[in-house]
């Protein structure tokens, strides 16, 4: 007898934030803050510590200055921190209970980010929002830039789904004495990022399988080390309660104190409110790490073109993450500026301790030829030529 009223405020919901959020299509989101702008030694090597990327081009000036870009660069997500995708449009005005979740993004990049850029920047518009059965979909791009010049673009989905159809949060993760034997063993075993050791295009065939990066398990100082590091504007006390108080849909009650002037998307960081599975990791964490695997596997003189990630379910806290990759395709494409490029299409496979899929992410990484390094900035999109066979 309690499930029908629910269920009727629910499709309420989605149909008023649908309405409502079709008026911003074209126009800049409202709900994403600024992030940094200025690539600083600091801001760089925070982003790196928070994935664990041990490459000491993304953390050692000298190593960066000895490397062909003649600069430590940060590594390819970095851009998150300068305007994280993914806004559900009108959500956080209008009272409802959906949830919002990132459930997709494609990124794309023209060039690397080097130690000191500055006048960084990200502008994010809403493309789309529509109904799609019992949710809401919104989608966005961001246009990123240095110095007012484009360097990478984003498009992302958000999914705007009935919290009370949500599935129950699972236990938290318990590992037996053999699991923890296991994924320390991993540890230990795991080498170190390619590095300075290119991987050449001519030696990588469709079908080849590399191992797996082990994430995790999740805790509380790894969420937050990425709050930092993510970039956004962090804030406590009296000035959440006057920035909550005016947002509606971020407003609610804290399901366990009962204080009325709580911020309801931040759920998820909350782990009495996510017991008994503890808090999960943002969605940009879960982007980022399945980047750096690419990073970590195509070495120094590789550059990651492109990642498309889906997103399954939570990292949750307690959780493992293991990311393991399967080259898809190689092919040839070419620039509007006539530049060749050799091609590898990277599928990247992260799945939690219960083997579950976590994220999905096919990444375009761009490789050298023995005598042909890869030539950046990129001028425009890559056209592909005829594909290659295996």
């Amino acid at each position: 007898m309690t499930q029908v009223a629910p269920r009727a405020r629910t499709e309420t919901d989605v149909d008023r934030l649908v309405e409502a959020g079709r008026r911003l299509v074209g126009f800049l989101a409202p709900d994403v803050e600024p992030g940094i702008d200025v690539a600083s030694w600091l801001n760089v090597t925070r982003f790196a510590e928070a994935l664990g990327d041990e490459n000491p081009l993304y953390t050692d000036p000298e190593y960066g200055a000895g490397s062909a870009y003649h600069s430590m660069l940060a590594p390819p997500a970095f851009l998150l921190a300068v305007r994280m995708p993914g806004s559900a449009a009108v959500a956080e005005l209008l009272d409802h209970n959906l949830s919002t979740d990132l459930a997709a993004a494609t990124m794309s990049w023209d060039d690397v980010v080097r130690l000191g850029d500055r006048d960084l920047s990200g502008r994010m518009r809403v493309t789309g929002v529509g109904r799609n059965g019992a949710k809401a979909t919104v989608t966005s791009t961001v246009d990123y830039y240095r110095d007012g010049s484009e360097i990478a673009r984003c498009w992302a989905e958000v999914d705007l789904v009935p919290a009370d159809g949500l599935p129950p949060i699972r236990p938290m993760a318990r590992y037996t004495p053999g699991e923890i034997d296991q994924m320390t063993a991993e540890l230990d075993a795991e080498a170190p990022p390619r590095g300075t050791v290119p991987r050449f295009w001519r030696d990588v065939r469709a079908g080849d399988t590399f191992p797996a990066l082990l994430k995790g398990p999740l805790t509380l100082a790894d969420l937050m080390v990425w709050t930092f590091a993510e970039g956004r504007p962090v804030r406590a006390g009296n000035l959440v309660y006057q920035q909550i108080a005016e947002r509606n849909g971020r407003r609610g009650a804290h399901p366990v104190t009962g204080w009325p002037v709580w911020d309801k998307t931040e759920a998820g960081l909350d782990s009495m409110v996510t017991d008994p599975g503890g808090p999960q990791a943002p969605a940009g964490l879960v982007f980022a790490l399945a980047s750096q695997y690419a990073t970590h596997w195509m070495g120094d003189d590789g550059f990651l073109r492109q990642v498309s990630a889906r997103l399954h379910q939570p990292f949750r806290y307690g959780d493992a993450l293991r990311l393991a990759g399967t080259v898809a395709d190689r092919f040839t494409a070419t620039d509007e500026a006539g530049s060749r490029y050799h091609a590898v299409c990277l599928r990247v496979d992260g799945r939690n301790q219960l083997n579950e899929p976590v994220i999905t992410a096919d990444a375009v990484v761009l490789l050298p030829e023995p005598g042909k390094p890869v030539r950046l900035p990129i001028r425009g999109g890559l056209a592909c030529d005829t594909p290659v066979e295996a």
